[in-house]
């Protein structure tokens, strides 16, 4: 039966740390701030601000409705790029489709894009420059390394090619030395090619799809998918892995809930913080 990664206990653990140092610059007068833009009323980030005020940092919810539109948001991002007492911008990718992301996105100061999001920033990360890099990936990679001291060298599949996750998360897993395949929808052979990885992440957003058949006996699987469905009447979070079934033969694995996503909170937080101390 495969290791359990208590991504909840490992978050709240790093984040002890984040908190030591924000009231150290907090004793500077410095007083970390992070801006959140929503424009998903069925997802108020509760959690976020919880975090955020176990660490102390300060946090600004701008909550908007289904009807938001682009110049909305635009001009709430570029009041917040002129006010220097907030260090980060998040903006929540969960938009109405009238809305561009991409777009909105790149209007963030990339000094204060606290996701790692902006195209500067991403193409930092392949450059292999200093910047700010996407949360879940960080937290993904923090995970993987309490299994595994050394990585260099092992081969790592990342299911999913989205900007958020899949992306910087393979380019992370090369510049840390892994041999990295990146997956996606229209790739062949999935199983097969998935059965080599020593390191299997999935962040496709398809329930359950990664089974037993998908992993090498021995290997981490990090899962990164939360994949809301209907199971016996009730309404369910369940990731993208078959849970039950994978863990027969991995040798570790995160659950959902409380894997990868209190990991991504607290990178959010640690970006934060990063941007404050004007790295």
């Amino acid at each position: 039966m495969a290791k359990i990664i208590d991504g909840l206990s490992i978050a709240n653990e790093f984040c002890d740390g984040i908190r030591t140092r924000v009231d150290e610059i907090k004793a500077r007068g410095v007083y970390p701030r992070l801006a959140v833009i929503n424009a998903n009323g069925d997802d108020p980030l509760i959690n976020i601000m919880k975090v955020a005020e176990s660490v102390g940092i300060e946090i600004d919810m701008y909550q908007f409705d289904a009807q938001v539109n682009s110049q909305e948001i635009a001009d709430l991002i570029s009041q917040l790029n002129k006010d220097s007492g907030t260090h980060g911008i998040s903006l929540k990718s969960h938009l109405p489709k009238s809305v561009r992301f991409r777009e909105l996105i790149n209007l963030i100061e990339p000094d204060k894009d606290v996701e790692g999001l902006t195209t500067l920033n991403q193409g930092r990360l392949f450059s292999g420059e200093p910047g700010i890099v996407p949360c879940t990936p960080l937290g993904v990679l923090h995970l993987i390394r309490t299994i595994h001291e050394e990585i260099s060298g092992l081969r790592a599949v990342v299911l999913g090619r989205s900007s958020i996750v899949g992306r910087p998360l393979a380019q992370l897993l090369l510049n840390s030395n892994c041999t990295v395949t990146l997956l996606h929808s229209y790739s062949h052979d999935l199983p097969e090619i998935c059965r080599n990885a020593d390191i299997l992440v999935s962040a496709m957003g398809h329930p359950r799809f990664v089974t037993e058949e998908f992993v090498k006996e021995g290997a981490t699987v990090i899962d990164v998918g939360i994949n809301k469905i209907e199971e016996d009447g009730k309404l369910k979070i369940v990731g993208d892995v078959d849970f039950g079934n994978v863990a027969s033969v991995a040798k570790a694995i995160t659950p959902v809930p409380n894997g990868v996503g209190p990991m991504t909170v607290a990178y959010l937080m640690h970006n934060t913080l990063k941007l404050a101390c004007c790295y």
